[in-house]
């Protein structure tokens, strides 16, 4: 009879593979079409039951790995659709989310570098969803702003010809830039950040503070580009729009090698 430990491990490997594997197709078509079919996550999610429910079987304490699946896939789910309905993830964020609290929560005691039993009851999809967090503050808005600073510092006046108050530049510099508008043809990772007023003949801030759906996008930049063409626009400030799945992915591979980097900061430094 094969040794249950190498099962174990065995299946634990194969989870996180297809799990790594379907983040990472999924991230691509991320930053290739900014779609991403249902496809990956049913994998997840099929594959995922599959091999916890093995490894709950193989585990030594059942009843806590059981337990501790079970937390994690309600977690998840309720996690997902709030992150969804309320407008902070997309919807195939949101689904990626739902899935991966399919795949079992283990991964943090087993192969994490620092292994803190205190937090052996907090559910693996809280803690891949703070790295997620602490990925897109590190890669998303701290490289923006420090641009900006850059260009304002080589003398650009970044505001010249947009009227907005204190916050919404602060907002403007830390989640996009100014770019000709030339370059903004066919791109699909910004959206604008610009709207026209016809009623004070200004261009002005505008900031989705919701992930938006691809149609609304669409007639969005169309509207926006016909003003820009009425106008002469030659330069506008563009929203980059991050690749959440892409930060998920971080967030994952962070989560098997040292868990809840929050967690982790607060252990070691005020804990």
């Amino acid at each position: 009879m094969a040794d249950p430990i190498i099962i174990y491990q065995t299946m634990l490997y194969i989870q996180m593979s297809i799990v790594i594997a379907c983040l990472l197709f999924g991230s691509i078509m991320d930053l290739i079409k900014r779609e991403v079919s249902d496809i990956p996550w049913l994998v997840m999610t099929i594959t995922g039951v599959i091999t916890s429910i093995v490894l709950i079987i193989f585990a030594e304490d059942k009843g806590k790995a059981g337990s501790m699946f079970g937390i994690n896939v309600g977690v998840g789910i309720v996690m997902g659709l709030l992150l969804y309905y309320t407008g902070v993830m997309g919807g195939a964020d949101a689904k990626a989310v739902m899935a991966l609290s399919f795949n079992t929560p283990v991964y943090f005691f087993n192969f994490a570098i620092l292994q803190i039993p205190i937090y052996n009851w907090v559910p693996s999809i809280f803690n891949t969803f703070f790295n997620w967090l602490l990925a897109m503050v590190v890669f998303y808005p701290l490289p923006l702003l420090f641009y900006n600073i850059y260009r304002k510092a080589r003398g650009n006046n970044l505001f010249e010809k947009t009227e907005g108050n204190f916050a919404e530049k602060i907002l403007m510099l830390i989640s996009g830039y100014l770019t000709p508008v030339e370059k903004t043809k066919n791109r699909q990772d910004i959206v604008y950040s610009e709207v026209f007023d016809e009623t004070k003949d200004k261009w002005e801030i505008k900031h989705f503070m919701q992930v938006v759906e691809i149609e609304e996008e669409e007639k969005f930049k169309k509207e926006v580009e016909a003003d820009i063409e009425k106008t002469g626009r030659e330069k506008i400030w563009v929203k980059v729009l991050p690749p959440g799945i892409v930060f998920l992915l971080i967030g994952y591979i962070i989560n098997i090698l040292i868990g809840n980097i929050f967690f982790l900061i607060f252990h070691y430094t005020l804990g």
